[in-house]
């Protein structure tokens, strides 16, 4: 079952700095994707349909090893290998059915979601390592996927450890192809910082794969507060040549944790039928259009 909400707060990064501007963004989008919670109604695909034929939206991940129903043409699922209980029981049976037996093309995989935490993962970093070499490595070579590494929360006090544990556990063998990264925060400036200190740190291009303006559980963002953070991280994300994707997480009830304001579809008032009684909010067709 993915996550009903967020880590819990992290501290704030050490500012680094950094020559790297943003520019002008592109009019289609190789990076820019979706978060897809387990039970986010497939009918809201059609809600993201405009943005997908136009390549602003890409590409989805909803943390699990199963493809949703009616994804968007031209956007890719992505995979995750959640928890141990994926990596063991449904990995490579998934995997089969879906890229083998259906013919459905993917092309990289996502590592363990936050094992460093004890309510996300929860995954010791040996038998972590180990089902790594078991499972995990033997699958993206079986497939032909890029692998991710474990996604590491941006709480550096506990993300840091658990993997330069893992990465020594393994050594040279880790196979790991790009960096998934999740920040939450009311900054920019903090998400940046974070992510040149894990570039840097690890020398890996980088997936954001959950991202979003939260206060931290001390009162909740404001829609101009997610707007104006919004408009600052996409360019630089988009521009960024060693971010390769990103995905902003607001496609659920995210809740007072990160803030109603985030919530990327919202209540319509007329005309709802055709997708499900939903329509995107002001947030997120910004974050789509942009």
């Amino acid at each position: 079952m993915q996550k009903a909400r967020p880590p819990p707060p992290p501290p704030k990064p050490k500012a680094l700095s950094s020559n790297l501007v943003a520019s002008a963004h592109h009019p289609r989008s190789r990076k820019r994707g979706l978060g897809w919670p387990w039970n986010q109604p497939s009918t809201h695909f059609a809600l993201y349909e405009p943005h997908a034929r136009t390549g602003k939206i890409s590409w989805i991940c909803n943390w699990e090893c199963w493809v949703p129903d009616s994804v968007p043409a031209g956007v890719e699922w992505v995979p995750c290998v959640r928890t141990a209980a994926t990596a063991r029981d449904q990995l490579d049976p998934f995997l089969t059915d879906i890229v083998q037996n259906r013919g459905i093309q993917t092309s990289a995989l996502l590592g363990f979601n936050e094992p460093e935490i004890p309510d996300q993962a929860n995954l010791p970093a040996d038998e972590a390592a180990r089902l790594w070499t078991d499972v995990v490595v033997p699958a993206k070579k079986k497939f032909g996927l890029r692998l991710g590494s474990p996604g590491m929360s941006s709480d550096v006090s506990r993300s840091k450890p658990w993997l330069n544990t893992f990465l020594s556990l393994l050594g040279g063998a880790h196979e790991i192809d790009f960096l998934v990264l999740h920040w939450y925060g009311p900054r920019f400036a903090d998400m940046r910082s974070f992510l040149e200190d894990m570039h840097a740190t690890y020398g890996l291009p980088v997936w954001v794969n959950e991202f979003a303006c939260s206060r931290m559980g001390d009162g909740e963002a404001r829609v101009d507060e997610v707007e104006a953070f919004i408009r600052e991280a996409v360019p630089w994300l988009e521009a960024c040549p060693w971010i390769e994707r990103y995905a902003y997480f607001g496609n659920q009830d995210v809740g007072t944790w990160v803030g109603k304001a985030s919530n990327f579809t919202e209540e319509a008032t007329q005309d709802a039928t055709a997708t499900d009684g939903r329509r995107l909010t002001r947030v997120s067709r910004l974050y789509c259009e942009l």
